[in-house]
């Protein structure tokens, strides 16, 4: 894992589940269809970022 201080956001959720299937920590689970993120397990490999057709997950500093 790289060395990060920041987090990911979710802004603008289209609902499509595709960052989802890319977690290997299960650190994304959703509530009404709309991705969250579960801090303690995310290891911010940037895997669900990558896979967002949407831009709807980022990373912040």
């Amino acid at each position: 894992m790289e060395n990060k201080d920041g987090h990911i956001a979710v802004i603008g959720c289209k609902r499509c589940g595709k960052c989802n299937n890319v977690c290997s920590q299960g650190a994304l689970y959703r509530v009404d269809g709309i991705t969250r993120v579960d801090y303690s397990k995310c290891t911010l490999c940037m895997k669900c970022v990558k896979a967002c057709p949407n831009k709807a997950l980022v990373y912040i500093e």
